[in-house]
């Protein structure tokens, strides 16, 4: 007779969950019985087998060989099309779904593995620290609105299977999840990211089966799970079946331990084997097969069994010395194949179970970490499982190709954050050769500091750790185990690296708590977070532990500055080991872009973000919000920047207070939200804040009524169904901000740290007008607006269409945005951070020692690798240009350096500029790249030219000819043969500059202190030095000619003199005083003299003290329409900028202007050139303009017309006219929360500098 682990408490929640009656209809005891799975924290499983490792198991040794488990007929997969069905609650879900008769053909079709809402079902959204929903009140969580995915499929079981056991394997489901087979239940899991393994035997029957899975989005274990990612739901790794004979290898350890050399080593296996059946007797023998890299046989050996009783199990030990094995490293990641070959008494295969196993071994020694007894540097990155396309579910295609690309960038290091990955993910790691800090599934970051310490949390704490460590102990990659991320410290954290250590005593532990700050007294290493490279080095000379940043350099959007600063740091002291960026890879997610017609005249650009859904009522089309970030934004645009008297005015249909019904916003500036669940109040920030409340019809909810929120200049009112609801007095002009127009969520308020829901309602006939309407001319009294010319916006959501797609990053980025953090891109491209990684991880280091002798000290930063089996050369480049190369012969052991001496043919003199380069490249193909891959070179300069002009400026230098001067009330005109140059007499600038009838300059000589801020000068994390830029208007400067003098130097020179003052377009006081001096020849070449002072000490309240620094000073030039190219001598060819660009090698590079794009999803500064010598800009035909100066230049162009108005791609416009930016002065980007270094500030000082320039016809 069958056995059953059915629990009389799921039996009677069975029928609840089953039941077709909404919640509301539903009894509270059915409700309680439902908490007993999803509120009761010491239930994690139902019915499940113990934790092990993922196992691969063949019939014959063959298969086994092969580690291809498609191969195996003991393996069956269930991947594919499943029969779905979304449902908001649990309560909704059709009853007795999970019988074989149900009929479920009416239902969707969805892929498993996958994410149900990358399939089209349910609500997407990011959060950063706070859960999605609220209130925060653990264990409990939503259930009247809680999704439920409903799963269904049939199998055909294979023939040979009726005599064996058979286990159900699912690698991740998210978030609890209950099983059924043919109609029975089967168990109960919530450990989201690890395996849920049910032994199916006595459920299956011969031939066709039918499973059922239900899966709940929220659970207590949500708590658990408060990770800075998107969240997705479902089955979304894979589910397999496997089969095994009654006696069966259940769970193996595989060790291996080195001699005191590390030459020899033993090889330590602990085999559990389980017996599954009624009266097994016999003898029984396992035996260990062990295979070399290259497929040979070494070792053998084998141990007779003891039959344990039914449903027991024996561990089988075995010790077996190898001599002299190849070690695995992540340098050298060499993987022997282990096999376990279980056979009966007449020597007949049970079953064959195959590992790749690593020899390699974990030592601290003197506060040092070491593997295989060589102390390493762990240069690591912190990597979710993000798909744009799939969510959390991984092709390990993609995956593959993640992992080829850090090992192209120097990367050596992963650690899992936060969360256990797919077990793919470790084959492949050990395969190519990363260490993994592997990390436990819990986070509570929103209450760290309090939800550990509840009592009767320790079950699911120390049940996720168990299965961490049970799943991946076989893995060499993994080399610590984390005990949880950002979720405080506890004593079950120490229960928790106890439970590991006495599972696996030879790896180390770590804990990456906030406070303290990445650190515990169990931890075997300390994971400091975000540390200043100062400190960083400071915390190196006072600790006696290996340091290894958990998290550091936090790259979000365009960052990763002073990062050389770090390694400087970390290669001076052995005890400071590195540290894992944070992070890999942007998390966008791809979306419709879904567009609504706008009505008025402005066509204004309005997309529904997130899944709303769009419904037919009453009052014809509208759109409803779910509460989990859906909502329309509104590109911005000049009309949209809303400063004076407005109104808005909508139908709105109300389902219910969530806790912040926000219905219409711009930022902080305007705001209009229910914000209980009696009153709606409506927000201004004119200098200072008005708010004004009304009370909320009695039948607000379920009812549709007509809103208005009006400002006329000097009053602001609520009308409710055309009725004024309050009213207060406010005057001024409303505060300028960044932010988009939106409805049903508000950027600045519901940003990723927003607890909880957003709006839920549902609107229809949303009117915006740039004036004050009265009570009759709103919408509830007339069909059309009363005043069209005033109209902005008009939606009715009768005309929505398919537009294209895009890529969401799911928060508002003016708060800071932390799933745009990645050093690559969401398509998997570097982004240009990615290369200052690769240099600074460089494993050779090049140092000069006497240039002019030709000496350079090369260190090999390689822990197992000689530099014999790299191929180096040097180069020599005049001007840019090579002109002589060599082959470096390096014989140098790992961890070693010697000088060494080059011979150039060619003499160094001072007329022309010398760049030597040496490159250390692969000499034969590897797994993740082929032979002649670069991966690391040095870069030096070798004599004292500093100032450098394009080859061809002497020859247009040398012509001559005559100037000419006009001059009018508001411009003065330079000519001469081929050019034209136009002064404005009003704000001192460049008007046009004309060459060989050719327009190169439209504008020009604009004076610039800003530039569009970058993440981490808008972030809330750290200094959010843009807001004072912003409200400072140091962004808006205003130009206005003080004076100017005319000088007529001889016939073909003409000087002129203009002093400027650059003044906020906010603050008067705030200017820039600038005095400008053109020397302009007859050839057209123009020397200009800029000197500026900036006078930002006066604004009221902000003492000199106090002045931040700028983000740039330098001058901008919009582009004629012709121009098409940029080329230029220095950094590149990617973006540079001050404190990242040592991973640019000097160098002549050129662009066509129409291909350069921002790489970064959320719009900001890019394309920053550091270094530059020279630089020009020419069109098709040949005809261009060239700079030079006497100091280094940073030159960019915008391609863009919005660049700074824009929060998507889709929203940019390119630019008919680009802005060409040449700085004297640019602020290094730092990162977060680590602003950019005092040597990479601009402050604001005064500053003198030349810039020359000369218009030339290249094919003339």
């Amino acid at each position: 007779m069958r056995e059953k682990h059915v629990t009389i408490l799921f039996l009677i929640l069975a029928a609840v969950l089953i039941s077709a009656d909404s919640f509301s209809q539903n009894s509270f005891q059915q409700a309680d019985l439902l908490k007993q799975y999803i509120m009761n924290p010491s239930l994690v499983e139902e019915n499940q087998e113990p934790a092990g490792v993922p196992l691969l198991l063949f019939d014959s040794v063959e298969n086994a060989l092969s580690g291809d488990r498609n191969r195996s007929p003991r393996f069956f997969s269930l991947d594919g099309i499943w029969n779905f069905r979304w449902d908001k609650n649990p309560f909704d879900v059709p009853s007795g779904f999970f019988r074989p008769d149900y009929d479920s053909s009416d239902w969707d079709p969805i892929t498993v593995p996958g994410t149900w809402q990358m399939q089209g079902f349910g609500y997407s959204l990011y959060r950063n620290i706070p859960l999605e929903f609220s209130p925060y009140d653990p264990p409990n969580v939503p259930l009247d609105f809680n999704p439920a995915g409903s799963y269904i499929r049939t199998f055909e079981l294979p023939a040979n299977w009726d005599e064996k056991n058979v286990f159900l394997h699912f690698e991740g489901v998210k978030t609890a999840f209950w099983v059924w087979l043919n109609g029975e239940y089967v168990g109960f899991n919530k450990g989201a990211m690890t395996s849920a393994v049910f032994n199916i035997t006595d459920y299956l029957q011969p031939g066709g089966n039918h499973i059922a899975v239900k899966v709940l989005r929220w659970a207590d274990s949500t708590y658990l799970e408060n990770q800075d990612m998107w969240k997705f739901h479902g089955i979304y790794r894979s589910v397999y079946l496997y089969a095994t004979p009654d006696i069966h290898v259940r769970d193996f350890f595989v060790r291996t331990q080195f001699d005191d050399s590390f030459t020899n080593a033993e090889l330590l296996i602990e085999a559990e084997v389980m017996n599954y059946g009624e009266n097994v007797s016999g003898r029984f023998h396992l035996k260990g097969e062990l295979y070399d890299p290259d497929g040979n046989l070494i070792r053998d050996f084998s141990r007779q069994l003891r039959v344990p009783e039914r449903k027991e199990a024996v561990v089988v030990p075995f010790s077996e010395s190898v001599s002299t094995p190849l070690q695995w490293s992540a340098e050298k990641p060499n993987l022997y194949t282990l096999l376990l070959h279980l056979t009966d008494n007449q020597g007949e295969t049970l079953e064959v179970l195959h590992q790749k196993v690593g020899f390699r071994q974990i030592d601290i020694v003197d506060g040092v970490l070491k593997v295989n007894g060589v102390p390493v540097k762990i240069k690591g990155v912190n990597r979710h499982e993000h798909s744009p396309y799939k969510g959390r579910t991984m092709d390990m295609a993609l995956v593959e190709q993640e992992l080829q690309l850090m090992k192209k960038l120097n990367i050596n290091a992963i650690r899992t954050a936060h969360y256990p990955h797919s077990p793919e993910f470790y084959r492949l790691a050990d395969r190519y050769g990363f260490y993994i800090v592997d990390e436990v599934n819990v986070e509570c970051h929103q209450a760290e500091n309090s939800l550990p310490h509840i009592p009767g949390w320790e079950v699911p704490f120390l049940d996720r750790m168990e299965k961490l460590v049970e799943r991946d102990k076989n893995h060499p990659s993994v080399i610590i185990w984390s005990t949880g991320n950002e979720c405080g410290l506890a004593p079950v954290h120490q229960d928790m690296a106890d439970l590991a250590r006495r599972i696996d005593p030879t790896r180390l532990i770590m804990h990456q708590s906030n406070h303290p700050n990445g650190d515990a007294p169990f931890a075997d290493i300390l994971g400091t977070r975000y540390p200043h490279p100062s400190l960083l080095a400071a915390i190196g000379d006072t600790t006696r532990r290996p340091v290894i940043m958990g998290e550091y350099s936090h790259a979000m959007g365009n960052a990763m500055g002073h990062f050389d600063e770090y390694w400087d740091v970390i290669n001076r002291n052995p005890r400071l080991q590195g540290g894992y960026i944070w992070d890999w890879m942007d998390q966008g997610v791809l979306f419709d872009l879904m567009e609504v017609r706008d009505r008025s005249g402005f066509n204004q650009q309005a997309v529904m973000m997130g899944r709303p859904d769009i419904l037919e009522t009453e009052r014809g089309a509208a759109v409803g919000f779910s509460g989990l970030d859906d909502f329309i934004e509104l590109t911005p645009s000049e009309s949209l920047d809303i400063r004076g008297p407005f109104t808005v005015e909508m139908w709105i249909y109300p389902r219910g207070f969530l806790n912040h019904n926000n219905l219409f916003g711009r930022g902080l500036a305007i705001d209009l939200a229910q914000v209980s669940e009696r009153e709606i109040e409506f927000t201004l920030r004119t200098g200072q804040t008005h708010r004004v409340r009304a009370e909320l019809p009695i039948n607000w909810n379920y009812n549709w009524h007509h809103l208005a929120a009006v400002y006329d200049g000097n009053e602001m009112r609520i009308l409710i169904n055309g009725i004024p609801s309050a009213m207060v007095s406010a005057n001024g002009v409303i505060e300028r901000v960044r932010n988009p127009v939106t409805f049903g969520k508000n950027h600045m308020i519901n940003n990723e740290a927003w607890e909880g829901y957003t709006s839920n309602s549902v609107m229809t006939d949303i009117r915006l007008y740039s004036t004050a309407l009265a009570a009759d001319e709103l919408g509830i009294h007339v069909m059309n607006p009363d005043k069209p010319e005033y109209l902005l916006l008009w939606l009715t959501f009768d005309d929505i269409a398919k537009t294209g797609t895009f890529y969401s990053y799911g928060s508002t980025p003016l708060s800071g945005s932390g799933s745009m953090n990645g050093i690559i891109a969401y398509n998997r491209e570097p982004e240009p951070e990615a290369w200052q990684v690769k240099r600074s991880h460089a494993p050779v280091y090049y140092e000069a020692v006497d240039l002019s002798a030709g000496l350079i000290r090369v260190h090999n930063r390689h822990h197992f690798t000689n530099l014999n089996e790299f191929e180096s050369v040097w180069m020599l480049k005049e001007n840019g240009l090579l002109i002589e190369e060599g082959v470096l012969e390096l014989n140098l052991p790992p961890l070693a350096e010697k000088q060494v001496a080059l011979q150039f043919g060619s003499p160094i003199t001072d007329d022309h500029y010398y760049d030597l380069f040496i490159s250390t490249r692969l000499k034969e193909d590897q797994l993740w790249a082929e032979a002649g891959y670069e991966i690391a070179f040095g870069e030096f300069h070798l004599n004292s030219v500093k100032i450098l002009r394009p080859d061809f400026w002497d020859k247009y230098s040398s012509l001559s000819g005559d100037v000419y001067l006009d001059q009018d009330e508001e411009m003065i005109t330079v000519r001469g043969e081929t050019f034209e140059y136009k002064f404005s007499l009003t704000d001192g600038t460049i008007q046009s500059l004309i060459s060989h009838e050719t327009v190169l300059i439209e504008r020009g000589s604009v004076v610039n202190a800003s530039r569009v801020p970058i993440m981490n000068e808008v972030s809330s994390w750290g200094v959010a030095e843009f807001d004072l830029i912003y409200e400072w208007g140091i962004d808006n400067l205003h130009q206005e000619l003080k004076s100017f003098d005319l000088y007529r130097m001889n016939e073909d020179a003409i000087r002129l003199t203009f002093e400027v003052n650059a003044y906020s377009g906010e603050v008067r006081d705030m200017l820039f005083e600038n005095t400008f001096v053109y020397t302009i020849f007859g050839n057209g070449e123009i020397r200009m003299e800029h000197s500026v002072i900036p006078r930002l000490e006066y604004l009221p309240g902000w003492p000199p003290s106090h002045i931040p620094w700028l983000q740039k000073l330098g001058l901008q030039f919009t582009l004629g329409g012709d121009i098409r190219h940029l080329e230029w001598f220095g950094r590149g060819p990617f973006e540079t900028y001050p404190d990242r660009k040592t991973g640019a090698k000097t160098g002549v590079y050129s662009v066509d202007i129409d291909d350069i794009s921002i790489p970064y999803i959320i719009p900001q500064d890019f394309d920053n050139r550091t270094d530059v010598r020279w630089a020009n800009v020419m069109t098709e035909t040949g005809v261009g303009l060239a700079f030079y100066s006497d100091h280094l230049m940073n030159v960019a162009i915008d391609p863009y017309e919005n660049l700074g108005a824009a929060w998507y791609p889709y929203q940019l416009r390119r630019s008919s006219n680009p802005v060409l930016s040449i700085d004297h002065k640019v602020t290094g980007v730092g990162g977060t929360p680590v602003t950019a270094r005092e040597e990479y500030r601009t402050y604001p000082s005064k500053y003198h500098y030349r810039l020359h320039m000369i218009p030339f016809h290249k094919f003339e």
